[in-house]
């Protein structure tokens, strides 16, 4: 069964959560200039041809409403920076973008849609934006595909053959605790979610079958906002499981505490909400995990052709302000560079490059490895069937006694036996 209504709480509450991770360290991917689909360190020498003419791109993200995550923008900047000062920009041609900031509201959404096509992009690419699926009608009537890392609305999440996310799904999220949980041995693990509709759904239709694939039983515990940890923490514990699976990122802070105080030390996911970490004592860390869609500049240990990305992205954004969100910055330059990934690749089949000739080529696009990842992806094969999610796997990671997060073995999560 597709499910998709729940993608847009699942999304707010995991974009709030990394957001919020701000980190003092940076990360960064930087695609194979070869065309490849691969990354690869920075190549100096490489500049575009500034006498050619622009490939033009749309860029809309949330920006100076009551949301507003300008350092999405600051990283997507410096990404197009980087694609046209070591990548050769598209094919040598410049990789323009248009700046268009949305408020969440589906006005706002459209009239960026409607720039994009006025000043004939190529390609939409979504930072963060809630009001996007209102985009969709003026991106389909002029065949201008959307790339973006995560699909926070459901016509976004559903819009197969329109849309095209380079992070794993919503619900491969959800599928992913149970996988990592089991392969540390968990076989009794209790679900604990925030009530609410899309909790309820996502339990029903992801998170149980995925625990019958798997082997494991699952009992959900739906617990109000703003909870009493303590009275919900001796709750879950009566039924005595041996793993927790939380998606309860608001409330991360006081829940986990309360789950140690009352006497469990097994394995507890936390989903993104970082920033928790350096709150909480090293005793109560342990066996927490946290999960991130790629390698993060918070994580020890990552794998040697990670850190080359790390170090491209630290340099082009050495300039930003000071205590910006990396990892906003981190989504933002991870996008631009397989924007310009994409167009480039296209761009050597077609040229010059059209909306339409983009929107046709997006179906089959596939590559080697992300940026800030080992692994790669194939827009051919949604992961998660029924979603526009090219790629797979999520990195989970735990604090060590001094609080570094170090990434746990076999990442990413393979959820192949879970998959539907």
């Amino acid at each position: 069964m597709r499910s998709t209504k729940f993608a847009v709480g699942v999304g707010l509450a995991a974009l709030l959560a990394v957001s919020a991770a701000c980190g003092t360290g940076g990360s960064g991917g930087t695609p194979d200039p070869s065309g490849a689909g691969s990354s690869a360190a920075p190549t100096p020498g490489n500049p575009a041809d500034g006498t050619k003419t622009p490939v033009t791109i749309g860029f809309h993200n949330l920006e100076g409403g009551a949301v507003s995550l300008p350092e999405l923008r600051n990283g997507f900047d410096a990404g197009v920076k980087y694609v046209n000062e070591q990548l050769g920009g598209i094919n040598g041609h410049p990789l323009r973008a248009i700046d268009c900031k949305t408020d969440a509201t589906p006005e706002s959404s459209v009239n960026c849609a409607n720039q994009f096509v006025e000043q004939k992009a190529v390609l939409s690419v979504q930072g963060a934006d809630f009001g996007a699926d209102a985009m969709l009608p003026v991106l389909r009537s002029a065949k201008l595909a959307e790339l973006g890392g995560f699909p926070l609305t459901p016509g976004m999440n559903a819009a197969v053959g329109d849309a095209y996310f380079m992070q794993s799904s919503a619900e491969e999220g959800y599928a992913a605790n149970l996988v990592q949980l089991k392969k540390l041995g968990a076989s009794k693990i209790a679900v604990v979610m925030v009530d609410a509709p899309t909790s309820h759904q996502s339990y029903d239709t992801i998170i149980a079958p995925a625990a019958a694939k798997l082997g494991v039983t699952t009992k959900v515990f739906y617990v109000p906002a703003q909870s009493d940890w303590t009275v919900q923490s001796a709750s879950v514990l009566a039924w005595g499981p041996d793993a927790l699976s939380t998606f309860v990122a608001a409330d991360g802070l006081a829940a986990i505490p309360a789950f140690r105080a009352a006497g469990f030390s097994g394995y507890i996911t936390a989903g993104a909400n970082i920033e928790i970490v350096p709150q909480l004592d090293a005793s109560v860390l342990e066996k927490v995990l946290f999960s991130a869609p790629y390698y993060l500049p918070e994580f020890a240990d990552v794998p040697a052709e990670v850190q080359t990305d790390i170090d491209a992205f630290t340099t082009y954004t050495a300039g930003l302000p000071a205590g910006g969100s990396v990892t906003q910055r981190q989504t933002g330059f991870n996008i631009a560079l397989l924007a310009g990934q994409a167009l480039r690749d296209f761009g050597a089949k077609t040229d010059p490059l059209t909306a339409e000739a983009v929107h046709a080529a997006m179906a089959t696009w596939k590559g080697a490895r992300e940026p800030f990842r080992t692994n790669g992806w194939d827009c051919a094969a949604p992961p998660w069937p029924g979603t526009t999610a090219c790629a797979t796997g999520n990195v989970y990671a735990t604090p060590g006694a001094d609080k570094k997060l170090t990434p746990l073995p076999d990442q990413p999560v393979d959820i192949t036996a879970v998959r539907p």
